[in-house]
Protein backbone atom coordinates (compact mmCIF):
# COMPACT_ATOMS: atom_id res chain seq x y z
CA UNK A 1 0.00 0.00 0.00
CA UNK A 2 1.52 3.31 -1.15
CA UNK A 3 1.53 6.10 1.56
CA UNK A 4 -0.50 8.53 -0.36
CA UNK A 5 -3.29 5.35 -0.27
CA UNK A 6 -2.96 5.30 3.53
CA UNK A 7 -3.46 8.71 3.82
CA UNK A 8 -6.21 8.61 1.74
CA UNK A 9 -8.08 5.87 3.77
CA UNK A 10 -6.92 7.90 7.17
CA UNK A 11 -8.99 11.00 6.20
CA UNK A 12 -12.12 8.99 4.78
CA UNK A 13 -12.12 7.07 8.30
CA UNK A 14 -11.55 10.66 10.28
CA UNK A 15 -14.80 11.82 7.60
CA UNK A 16 -17.12 9.07 8.52
CA UNK A 17 -16.29 9.43 12.30
CA UNK A 18 -17.15 13.13 12.28
CA UNK A 19 -20.39 12.55 11.00
CA UNK A 20 -21.25 9.97 13.15
CA UNK A 21 -20.67 11.93 16.07
CA UNK A 22 -23.20 14.37 14.92
CA UNK A 23 -25.75 11.73 13.93
CA UNK A 24 -25.11 10.91 17.99
CA UNK A 25 -25.80 14.52 18.84
CA UNK A 26 -29.08 14.32 17.29
CA UNK A 27 -30.77 11.00 18.08
CA UNK A 28 -29.91 12.36 21.97
CA UNK A 29 -32.15 15.66 21.89
CA UNK A 30 -35.52 14.02 22.71
CA UNK A 31 -39.18 15.99 22.06
CA UNK A 32 -41.18 17.65 24.55
CA UNK A 33 -43.85 15.19 25.36
CA UNK A 34 -46.18 14.09 23.00
CA UNK A 35 -49.79 12.18 23.48
CA UNK A 36 -51.47 10.41 20.87
CA UNK A 37 -55.18 8.25 21.52
CA UNK A 38 -56.21 4.76 19.85
CA UNK A 39 -59.54 3.43 20.72
CA UNK A 40 -59.53 -0.76 20.42
CA UNK A 41 -62.80 -0.79 20.23
CA UNK A 42 -64.39 2.28 18.75
CA UNK A 43 -67.82 1.50 18.22
CA UNK A 44 -70.53 3.27 20.56
CA UNK A 45 -74.03 2.15 20.85
CA UNK A 46 -76.52 5.11 20.49
CA UNK A 47 -79.15 5.47 23.87
CA UNK A 48 -76.83 3.47 26.00
CA UNK A 49 -74.39 3.98 28.96
CA UNK A 50 -71.34 2.03 28.07
CA UNK A 51 -67.58 2.06 29.12
CA UNK A 52 -65.33 3.81 26.83
CA UNK A 53 -61.48 2.82 26.96
CA UNK A 54 -59.11 4.99 25.59
CA UNK A 55 -55.01 3.76 24.75
CA UNK A 56 -52.61 7.14 25.32
CA UNK A 57 -49.72 6.81 24.24
CA UNK A 58 -46.40 8.97 25.02
CA UNK A 59 -44.86 9.48 21.06
CA UNK A 60 -42.95 11.33 18.81
CA UNK A 61 -44.69 12.51 15.95
CA UNK A 62 -41.54 10.71 13.52
CA UNK A 63 -40.71 7.22 14.20
CA UNK A 64 -37.04 7.68 14.49
CA UNK A 65 -37.91 10.72 16.70
CA UNK A 66 -38.60 10.42 20.93
CA UNK A 67 -39.61 12.39 23.75
CA UNK A 68 -38.62 13.08 27.13
CA UNK A 69 -40.65 11.40 30.12
CA UNK A 70 -43.74 13.10 31.43
CA UNK A 71 -44.43 12.93 35.04
CA UNK A 72 -48.03 13.13 36.78
CA UNK A 73 -50.17 12.65 33.93
CA UNK A 74 -53.53 13.26 34.16
CA UNK A 75 -55.99 12.54 32.12
CA UNK A 76 -59.58 13.91 31.64
CA UNK A 77 -62.12 13.35 28.96
CA UNK A 78 -64.62 15.98 28.29
CA UNK A 79 -68.11 15.97 27.41
CA UNK A 80 -69.70 16.31 23.66
CA UNK A 81 -72.90 17.13 21.86
CA UNK A 82 -74.00 13.60 21.49
CA UNK A 83 -71.54 11.95 24.38
CA UNK A 84 -71.62 12.73 28.04
CA UNK A 85 -68.69 11.71 30.37
CA UNK A 86 -69.94 10.37 33.83
CA UNK A 87 -66.52 9.73 35.40
CA UNK A 88 -63.97 11.73 36.22
CA UNK A 89 -59.89 12.58 35.77
CA UNK A 90 -58.11 9.59 35.62
CA UNK A 91 -54.71 9.89 37.40
CA UNK A 92 -52.34 8.03 34.71
CA UNK A 93 -48.70 8.91 36.69
CA UNK A 94 -44.96 8.83 35.03
CA UNK A 95 -45.60 8.42 31.11
CA UNK A 96 -41.96 7.38 29.25
CA UNK A 97 -41.38 7.69 25.73
CA UNK A 98 -43.31 5.09 23.97
CA UNK A 99 -45.38 3.99 27.05
CA UNK A 100 -48.77 3.66 26.85
CA UNK A 101 -51.68 3.94 29.34
CA UNK A 102 -55.59 2.84 29.37
CA UNK A 103 -57.83 5.44 30.38
CA UNK A 104 -61.42 3.97 31.00
CA UNK A 105 -64.56 6.23 31.66
CA UNK A 106 -68.22 5.34 31.84
CA UNK A 107 -69.90 7.54 28.70
CA UNK A 108 -73.43 8.10 28.32
CA UNK A 109 -74.49 8.00 24.34
CA UNK A 110 -77.63 10.21 23.26
CA UNK A 111 -80.32 7.87 21.79
CA UNK A 112 -79.89 10.59 18.47
CA UNK A 113 -76.71 11.06 18.37
CA UNK A 114 -75.65 11.16 14.34
CA UNK A 115 -74.18 7.53 12.75
CA UNK A 116 -69.96 7.97 11.74
CA UNK A 117 -67.13 9.20 13.72
CA UNK A 118 -66.93 11.17 16.32
CA UNK A 119 -63.89 13.18 18.03
CA UNK A 120 -64.24 12.83 21.58
CA UNK A 121 -61.74 15.65 23.71
CA UNK A 122 -59.01 14.38 26.34
CA UNK A 123 -57.33 17.23 28.62
CA UNK A 124 -53.86 15.72 29.04
CA UNK A 125 -52.38 17.38 32.49
CA UNK A 126 -48.56 16.66 33.52
CA UNK A 127 -45.13 17.87 34.63
CA UNK A 128 -41.52 17.81 32.57
CA UNK A 129 -39.11 16.32 34.48
CA UNK A 130 -36.77 19.57 33.96
CA UNK A 131 -39.40 22.03 35.58
CA UNK A 132 -41.47 19.95 38.12
CA UNK A 133 -43.32 22.83 39.42
CA UNK A 134 -45.42 24.16 36.37
CA UNK A 135 -47.92 22.17 35.04
CA UNK A 136 -48.72 21.48 31.33
CA UNK A 137 -51.65 21.25 29.74
CA UNK A 138 -52.50 19.20 25.31
CA UNK A 139 -55.47 18.74 24.32
CA UNK A 140 -55.88 15.37 22.31
CA UNK A 141 -58.78 13.49 21.01
CA UNK A 142 -60.22 10.40 20.28
CA UNK A 143 -62.29 8.69 17.30
CA UNK A 144 -65.19 6.81 17.78
CA UNK A 145 -67.63 5.62 15.73
CA UNK A 146 -71.31 5.32 15.19
CA UNK A 147 -72.92 2.55 13.33
CA UNK A 148 -75.45 3.81 10.17
CA UNK A 149 -78.76 2.48 10.68
CA UNK A 150 -81.94 3.13 11.30
CA UNK A 151 -82.89 4.24 14.90
CA UNK A 152 -85.65 5.33 16.78
CA UNK A 153 -86.62 7.60 19.85
CA UNK A 154 -89.68 8.02 21.43
CA UNK A 155 -90.51 11.70 20.69
CA UNK A 156 -93.97 12.25 22.50
CA UNK A 157 -96.98 10.36 24.43
CA UNK A 158 -100.33 11.47 24.86
CA UNK A 159 -102.70 9.47 27.08
CA UNK A 160 -106.34 9.93 26.85
CA UNK A 161 -107.09 6.69 29.17
CA UNK A 162 -108.45 7.68 32.92
CA UNK A 163 -107.97 5.71 35.85
CA UNK A 164 -111.21 2.39 35.80
CA UNK A 165 -111.56 3.15 32.66
CA UNK A 166 -110.35 2.92 28.59
CA UNK A 167 -108.77 5.09 26.39
CA UNK A 168 -106.70 5.96 23.59
CA UNK A 169 -102.58 6.40 24.33
CA UNK A 170 -100.98 8.10 21.15
CA UNK A 171 -97.41 7.25 20.83
CA UNK A 172 -94.76 9.33 18.48
CA UNK A 173 -92.13 7.64 17.61
CA UNK A 174 -88.58 9.03 14.88
CA UNK A 175 -86.33 7.42 12.78
CA UNK A 176 -83.06 9.93 14.21
CA UNK A 177 -80.90 7.13 12.39
CA UNK A 178 -79.11 7.48 8.12
CA UNK A 179 -81.03 4.49 7.28
CA UNK A 180 -84.58 3.82 6.37
CA UNK A 181 -86.93 1.08 8.03
CA UNK A 182 -89.27 -0.82 5.81
CA UNK A 183 -92.47 -3.10 7.01
CA UNK A 184 -91.77 -1.49 10.73
CA UNK A 185 -93.71 -2.93 14.02
CA UNK A 186 -94.09 -1.01 17.08
CA UNK A 187 -93.72 -3.73 19.90
CA UNK A 188 -95.26 -2.91 23.42
CA UNK A 189 -94.65 -4.60 26.82
CA UNK A 190 -96.45 -2.92 29.85
CA UNK A 191 -94.66 -3.38 33.20
CA UNK A 192 -97.64 -3.27 35.51
CA UNK A 193 -100.44 -5.07 35.58
CA UNK A 194 -102.94 -2.26 36.10
CA UNK A 195 -102.23 -1.08 32.92
CA UNK A 196 -103.10 -3.42 30.00
CA UNK A 197 -103.78 -3.58 26.62
CA UNK A 198 -107.39 -4.85 26.19
CA UNK A 199 -107.13 -7.62 27.89
CA UNK A 200 -103.10 -8.09 27.40
CA UNK A 201 -99.65 -7.10 28.33
CA UNK A 202 -98.50 -6.57 24.97
CA UNK A 203 -100.02 -5.08 22.26
CA UNK A 204 -98.41 -4.47 18.49
CA UNK A 205 -99.08 -1.74 15.89
CA UNK A 206 -97.96 -1.54 12.17
CA UNK A 207 -96.18 1.56 11.40
CA UNK A 208 -94.55 0.93 7.65
CA UNK A 209 -92.11 2.57 6.18
CA UNK A 210 -90.10 5.21 8.31
CA UNK A 211 -87.70 7.29 6.27
CA UNK A 212 -84.54 8.97 8.62
CA UNK A 213 -85.44 12.12 10.75
CA UNK A 214 -89.27 10.92 10.05
CA UNK A 215 -91.74 10.31 12.42
CA UNK A 216 -94.81 8.14 12.67
CA UNK A 217 -97.41 7.85 15.34
CA UNK A 218 -99.72 4.70 16.71
CA UNK A 219 -102.55 4.21 18.84
CA UNK A 220 -102.85 1.85 21.28
CA UNK A 221 -105.85 1.10 23.64
CA UNK A 222 -105.30 1.31 26.47
CA UNK A 223 -107.65 -0.17 30.15
CA UNK A 224 -106.69 1.40 33.68
CA UNK A 225 -107.86 -0.95 36.71
CA UNK A 226 -110.04 0.96 39.46
CA UNK A 227 -107.11 0.23 41.53
CA UNK A 228 -104.96 2.63 39.24
CA UNK A 229 -103.16 5.72 40.32
CA UNK A 230 -102.71 9.23 38.56
CA UNK A 231 -98.60 8.45 37.65
CA UNK A 232 -96.83 7.31 35.27
CA UNK A 233 -97.06 3.52 34.05
CA UNK A 234 -93.80 2.18 32.64
CA UNK A 235 -94.17 0.84 29.00
CA UNK A 236 -91.47 -0.86 26.96
CA UNK A 237 -91.17 -0.69 23.25
CA UNK A 238 -89.29 -2.04 20.79
CA UNK A 239 -89.06 -1.56 16.78
CA UNK A 240 -89.10 -4.65 14.80
CA UNK A 241 -88.31 -3.49 10.51
CA UNK A 242 -85.91 -4.41 7.81
CA UNK A 243 -83.22 -2.86 6.61
CA UNK A 244 -83.42 -1.41 2.81
CA UNK A 245 -81.71 -5.30 2.23
CA UNK A 246 -84.17 -6.98 3.77
CA UNK A 247 -82.70 -8.16 6.41
CA UNK A 248 -84.71 -8.08 9.87
CA UNK A 249 -83.56 -6.11 12.81
CA UNK A 250 -84.57 -5.18 16.31
CA UNK A 251 -84.30 -1.52 17.60
CA UNK A 252 -82.97 -0.96 20.89
CA UNK A 253 -85.62 -1.17 23.92
CA UNK A 254 -87.45 2.21 24.40
CA UNK A 255 -89.38 3.05 27.04
CA UNK A 256 -91.81 5.83 27.93
CA UNK A 257 -94.34 6.44 30.85
CA UNK A 258 -98.25 6.62 30.69
CA UNK A 259 -99.57 9.03 32.48
CA UNK A 260 -103.41 7.97 32.93
CA UNK A 261 -106.47 10.36 33.07
CA UNK A 262 -107.45 11.12 36.81
CA UNK A 263 -111.19 9.08 37.41
CA UNK A 264 -114.11 10.49 35.84
CA UNK A 265 -115.91 12.73 38.53
CA UNK A 266 -119.39 14.66 38.70
CA UNK A 267 -119.93 17.35 41.36
CA UNK A 268 -123.37 18.20 42.46
CA UNK A 269 -124.28 21.65 43.98
CA UNK A 270 -127.48 23.58 44.20
CA UNK A 271 -130.00 20.58 45.32
CA UNK A 272 -133.06 22.49 46.31
CA UNK A 273 -136.34 20.15 47.83
CA UNK A 274 -139.98 20.95 47.84
CA UNK A 275 -140.31 17.13 49.09
CA UNK A 276 -143.45 17.24 51.94
CA UNK A 277 -144.83 14.33 53.58
CA UNK A 278 -148.18 12.66 51.60
CA UNK A 279 -147.70 14.67 48.54
CA UNK A 280 -145.93 15.01 45.57
CA UNK A 281 -141.92 17.26 45.26
CA UNK A 282 -139.31 18.02 43.35
CA UNK A 283 -135.55 17.62 43.80
CA UNK A 284 -133.81 19.79 41.45
CA UNK A 285 -129.98 20.57 41.62
CA UNK A 286 -127.20 21.16 38.89
CA UNK A 287 -124.64 18.48 38.10
CA UNK A 288 -121.17 19.46 36.41
CA UNK A 289 -118.41 17.46 34.80
CA UNK A 290 -115.37 18.02 37.22
CA UNK A 291 -113.36 15.43 35.21
CA UNK A 292 -110.62 15.80 32.05
CA UNK A 293 -112.96 13.71 29.59
CA UNK A 294 -115.68 14.50 27.71
CA UNK A 295 -118.78 12.47 28.03
CA UNK A 296 -121.81 11.59 26.54
CA UNK A 297 -125.42 10.35 26.68
CA UNK A 298 -124.94 11.46 30.70
CA UNK A 299 -128.09 10.54 32.74
CA UNK A 300 -128.23 11.16 36.10
CA UNK A 301 -129.44 8.43 38.41
CA UNK A 302 -131.53 8.76 41.59
CA UNK A 303 -131.15 6.24 44.43
CA UNK A 304 -132.67 5.56 47.68
CA UNK A 305 -133.52 2.76 50.43
CA UNK A 306 -136.21 4.70 51.96
CA UNK A 307 -139.82 2.60 50.66
CA UNK A 308 -141.85 6.01 51.60
CA UNK A 309 -139.77 7.76 48.96
CA UNK A 310 -140.48 7.62 45.22
CA UNK A 311 -139.62 9.22 42.18
CA UNK A 312 -142.15 9.18 39.45
CA UNK A 313 -139.33 8.97 36.83
CA UNK A 314 -135.72 7.67 38.69
CA UNK A 315 -133.29 9.12 36.09
CA UNK A 316 -132.87 12.41 33.76
CA UNK A 317 -131.08 12.94 30.78
CA UNK A 318 -128.42 15.50 30.95
CA UNK A 319 -126.83 14.97 27.50
CA UNK A 320 -123.07 15.21 26.77
CA UNK A 321 -120.80 17.15 29.38
CA UNK A 322 -117.40 18.63 28.52
CA UNK A 323 -115.01 18.89 31.09
CA UNK A 324 -115.97 21.88 33.19
CA UNK A 325 -119.55 21.90 31.73
CA UNK A 326 -123.34 22.07 33.76
CA UNK A 327 -126.35 21.11 33.36
CA UNK A 328 -129.63 21.10 35.49
CA UNK A 329 -131.67 17.84 36.65
CA UNK A 330 -135.08 17.88 38.21
CA UNK A 331 -136.68 14.85 39.72
CA UNK A 332 -140.41 14.42 40.74
CA UNK A 333 -140.84 12.58 43.93
CA UNK A 334 -143.54 11.24 45.73
CA UNK A 335 -143.41 11.26 49.91
CA UNK A 336 -146.11 9.05 51.07
CA UNK A 337 -148.38 9.24 54.25
CA UNK A 338 -146.18 6.79 56.09
CA UNK A 339 -142.98 9.12 55.71
CA UNK A 340 -141.54 11.23 58.49
CA UNK A 341 -140.23 14.76 58.07
CA UNK A 342 -136.57 15.86 58.90
CA UNK A 343 -133.58 16.05 56.90
CA UNK A 344 -132.66 12.90 54.30
CA UNK A 345 -129.72 11.52 52.54
CA UNK A 346 -130.42 10.83 49.36
CA UNK A 347 -128.01 9.23 46.37
CA UNK A 348 -126.99 10.48 43.16
CA UNK A 349 -124.97 9.11 40.47
CA UNK A 350 -124.03 9.69 36.73
CA UNK A 351 -124.49 6.70 34.22
CA UNK A 352 -122.55 8.02 30.77
CA UNK A 353 -120.33 6.94 27.84
CA UNK A 354 -116.81 7.67 27.87
CA UNK A 355 -114.90 8.74 24.39
CA UNK A 356 -114.52 5.33 23.59
CA UNK A 357 -118.17 4.63 24.07
CA UNK A 358 -118.27 2.41 26.94
CA UNK A 359 -121.57 2.95 29.26
CA UNK A 360 -119.95 3.64 32.63
CA UNK A 361 -121.31 4.76 35.72
CA UNK A 362 -119.50 7.12 38.23
CA UNK A 363 -119.39 6.85 42.01
CA UNK A 364 -122.03 8.00 44.51
CA UNK A 365 -122.71 11.57 45.39
CA UNK A 366 -124.75 12.45 48.44
CA UNK A 367 -127.64 14.27 48.06
CA UNK A 368 -129.00 15.36 51.32
CA UNK A 369 -133.05 17.09 51.13
CA UNK A 370 -135.08 17.97 53.84
CA UNK A 371 -138.75 16.42 54.12
CA UNK A 372 -141.04 18.93 54.99
CA UNK A 373 -144.11 18.10 57.24
CA UNK A 374 -147.29 16.75 55.99
CA UNK A 375 -149.82 19.85 55.34
CA UNK A 376 -153.36 19.85 53.68
CA UNK A 377 -153.38 20.63 49.30
CA UNK A 378 -156.11 23.19 50.36
CA UNK A 379 -157.16 25.40 52.98
CA UNK A 380 -160.22 25.60 53.08
CA UNK A 381 -162.40 28.90 55.35
CA UNK A 382 -166.14 28.96 56.02
CA UNK A 383 -167.61 32.53 54.60
CA UNK A 384 -171.00 32.09 55.74
CA UNK A 385 -171.46 29.28 58.23
CA UNK A 386 -174.94 30.29 59.54
CA UNK A 387 -178.31 29.10 57.92
CA UNK A 388 -181.77 29.26 59.76
CA UNK A 389 -183.43 26.16 60.73
CA UNK A 390 -186.24 25.54 58.59
CA UNK A 391 -185.44 28.47 57.02
CA UNK A 392 -184.89 27.06 53.42
CA UNK A 393 -182.24 27.07 51.27
CA UNK A 394 -179.27 29.84 50.63
CA UNK A 395 -175.81 29.91 49.73
CA UNK A 396 -172.67 28.27 51.91
CA UNK A 397 -169.83 30.44 50.43
CA UNK A 398 -166.35 28.45 51.29
CA UNK A 399 -162.64 30.49 50.45
CA UNK A 400 -160.61 27.46 48.81
CA UNK A 401 -156.61 28.47 48.87
CA UNK A 402 -153.98 26.19 46.76
CA UNK A 403 -151.33 25.26 49.26
CA UNK A 404 -149.18 23.02 46.80
CA UNK A 405 -146.14 24.32 45.46
CA UNK A 406 -147.61 24.22 41.91
CA UNK A 407 -151.00 25.08 40.07
CA UNK A 408 -153.65 23.41 39.85
CA UNK A 409 -156.21 22.93 37.53
CA UNK A 410 -160.14 21.80 36.93
CA UNK A 411 -160.60 22.02 40.57
CA UNK A 412 -164.32 20.30 41.32
CA UNK A 413 -165.23 20.44 45.11
CA UNK A 414 -168.12 18.01 46.05
CA UNK A 415 -170.09 18.69 49.58
CA UNK A 416 -170.82 16.22 51.61
CA UNK A 417 -174.04 16.37 54.20
CA UNK A 418 -176.08 14.54 57.17
CA UNK A 419 -179.57 15.11 58.57
CA UNK A 420 -180.58 17.56 59.19
CA UNK A 421 -178.41 19.71 56.60
CA UNK A 422 -179.08 18.92 52.66
CA UNK A 423 -178.62 20.38 49.66
CA UNK A 424 -179.85 19.84 46.02
CA UNK A 425 -176.61 21.83 44.65
CA UNK A 426 -173.82 19.94 46.53
CA UNK A 427 -170.87 20.74 43.34
CA UNK A 428 -168.43 23.25 42.88
CA UNK A 429 -165.93 24.13 40.56
CA UNK A 430 -162.67 26.33 40.11
CA UNK A 431 -160.94 26.77 36.73
CA UNK A 432 -157.60 27.21 37.92
CA UNK A 433 -155.55 27.76 41.75
CA UNK A 434 -151.89 29.20 41.35
CA UNK A 435 -149.61 28.72 44.22
CA UNK A 436 -150.96 30.20 47.78
CA UNK A 437 -153.88 31.57 45.40
CA UNK A 438 -157.34 32.22 46.83
CA UNK A 439 -161.20 31.36 45.30
CA UNK A 440 -164.26 31.04 46.30
CA UNK A 441 -166.71 28.04 45.81
CA UNK A 442 -170.47 28.37 46.35
CA UNK A 443 -173.15 25.13 47.27
CA UNK A 444 -176.98 25.44 47.79
CA UNK A 445 -177.27 24.48 51.65
CA UNK A 446 -180.48 23.88 54.00
CA UNK A 447 -181.17 23.23 57.52
CA UNK A 448 -184.05 21.30 58.36
CA UNK A 449 -186.86 22.50 61.06
CA UNK A 450 -185.87 19.69 63.43
CA UNK A 451 -182.13 21.31 64.23
CA UNK A 452 -181.29 22.57 67.54
CA UNK A 453 -181.17 26.23 67.44
CA UNK A 454 -177.35 27.36 68.33
CA UNK A 455 -175.76 24.01 67.30
CA UNK A 456 -173.18 23.16 64.93
CA UNK A 457 -173.41 20.42 62.71
CA UNK A 458 -170.35 19.28 60.79
CA UNK A 459 -170.24 19.29 56.88
CA UNK A 460 -167.65 17.65 54.31
CA UNK A 461 -166.04 18.86 51.43
CA UNK A 462 -163.32 17.08 49.18
CA UNK A 463 -161.68 18.13 45.94
CA UNK A 464 -161.14 16.38 42.66
CA UNK A 465 -158.08 18.51 40.83
CA UNK A 466 -155.26 18.47 38.10
CA UNK A 467 -151.57 18.74 38.68
CA UNK A 468 -149.49 20.48 36.50
CA UNK A 469 -147.87 17.67 35.47
CA UNK A 470 -151.49 16.40 34.13
CA UNK A 471 -152.18 14.02 37.03
CA UNK A 472 -155.78 13.36 38.56
CA UNK A 473 -156.18 13.33 42.05
CA UNK A 474 -158.60 13.75 44.91
CA UNK A 475 -157.75 15.69 48.00
CA UNK A 476 -158.22 14.92 51.58
CA UNK A 477 -161.64 15.01 52.86
CA UNK A 478 -162.13 18.73 54.69
CA UNK A 479 -164.92 19.69 57.89
CA UNK A 480 -166.68 22.95 57.99
CA UNK A 481 -169.16 23.90 60.42
CA UNK A 482 -172.67 24.84 59.82
CA UNK A 483 -174.39 26.73 62.73
CA UNK A 484 -178.53 26.92 62.98
CA UNK A 485 -179.54 29.82 64.23
CA UNK A 486 -183.58 30.89 65.03
CA UNK A 487 -185.73 31.53 62.36
CA UNK A 488 -186.22 34.72 61.41
CA UNK A 489 -189.50 36.93 62.04
CA UNK A 490 -189.77 36.57 66.00
CA UNK A 491 -192.13 33.27 65.58
CA UNK A 492 -192.20 30.85 68.69
CA UNK A 493 -189.61 28.31 68.75
CA UNK A 494 -190.08 25.04 67.87
CA UNK A 495 -188.29 24.16 71.32
CA UNK A 496 -190.98 26.42 73.01
CA UNK A 497 -193.66 25.22 71.25
CA UNK A 498 -193.10 21.41 72.13
CA UNK A 499 -192.81 22.49 75.83
CA UNK A 500 -195.95 24.14 75.80
CA UNK A 501 -197.72 21.27 74.29
CA UNK A 502 -196.85 19.29 76.31
CA UNK A 503 -197.54 21.13 79.17
CA UNK A 504 -201.54 21.44 77.68
CA UNK A 505 -201.96 16.88 76.81
CA UNK A 506 -200.73 16.99 80.64
CA UNK A 507 -203.33 19.94 82.52
CA UNK A 508 -206.07 18.15 79.85
CA UNK A 509 -205.08 14.73 81.57
CA UNK A 510 -205.30 15.77 84.80
CA UNK A 511 -208.87 17.23 84.48
CA UNK A 512 -210.27 13.99 82.99
CA UNK A 513 -208.82 12.04 85.57
CA UNK A 514 -210.03 14.43 87.93
CA UNK A 515 -213.79 14.58 87.19
CA UNK A 516 -213.76 10.52 86.65
CA UNK A 517 -213.38 9.78 90.50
Amino acid sequence: MSHRFSATVIAALLCLSTVGVGFVGVAAAAENPRFETDVAEPVITPGTTQQLTIELTNDAEEYDDSVERAIDVRATVRDTDDIEVLSGTREVGQMADGETREVTVQIDVAADIAGGTHRVPILVEYRDKDDKEDVVSRTVYATVRVQERARFVVESTESAAPVGGSGAVDVTVRNVGEQTATNAVLAFQSANSDLTFGQSSTARRFVGRLAPNETATVTVDATLSETAETREYAVDATVEYETVKGVSESSRQLSFGVLPLPEQTFGVDGLESTLRVGEEGKLTGTVTNTGEQTVTNAVVLFETNNPNVSPLEPEVAVGSLAPGESAEFAFDIEVSDAAEAGPRQFTLRVQYRDPEGTQRTGDAIDAPAAVAEERDEFGVRVVNGSFEAGGGADTLTLEVTNNRETAVSEVSAKLFLDAPLSSSDDEGYIDELDPGETREVTFDLSVAGSAIEGKTYPASVDFRYETAEGDTLISDTYRVPIRATAPSGGGIPLGLVGVVALLVVGLVGAVYVRRNR
